[in-house]
């Protein structure tokens, strides 16, 4: 298993329905980027539905400099009211799972790391599940 010392948060930059499923982002991914697969670790669904993407065992492609010591986790949605409770609720239980595996890990927005807006909500709630 690889080192994890952060937990990224992410949104799909979309809120247009049909692109609320990971199997979309992974298409993006490959065909659009070329990448080998999605580059989250998780996908959570405008329903909470929590949809895995790559193995933990593999770094993601979610946020550079940081893909080989992070989880990626993507939540659907573009305008900070896409995004709900059922997702913020499944978000926290499984931030919650994933910092009793990996007790000293931290958890980031993506916009912590580069100049975009990604995940648009506050991640300071989340911060310390």
């Amino acid at each position: 298993m690889r080192k994890i010392r952060e937990i990224i948060l992410h949104c799909s930059d979309s809120n247009i329905e049909n692109h609320d499923d990971i199997s979309v982002i992974r298409k993006w991914h490959v065909e659009e980027r070329g990448w080998n697969d999605v580059g989250y670790h998780y996908f959570i669904t405008s329903k909470g539905v929590i949809q895995q993407g790559r193995d933990l065992d593999i770094a993601g492609a979610h946020c550079k400099n940081h893909n080989q010591q992070s989880i990626g986790i993507c939540l659907h949605g573009k305008l900070l009211e896409d995004f709900n409770q059922a997702q913020k609720l499944t978000l926290y239980r499984l931030l919650r799972s994933l910092v009793t595996l990996f007790p000293d890990v931290t958890i980031h927005g993506h916009n912590e790391f580069s100049d975009k807006l990604c995940p648009v909500f506050d991640v300071e709630p989340f911060k310390h599940v």
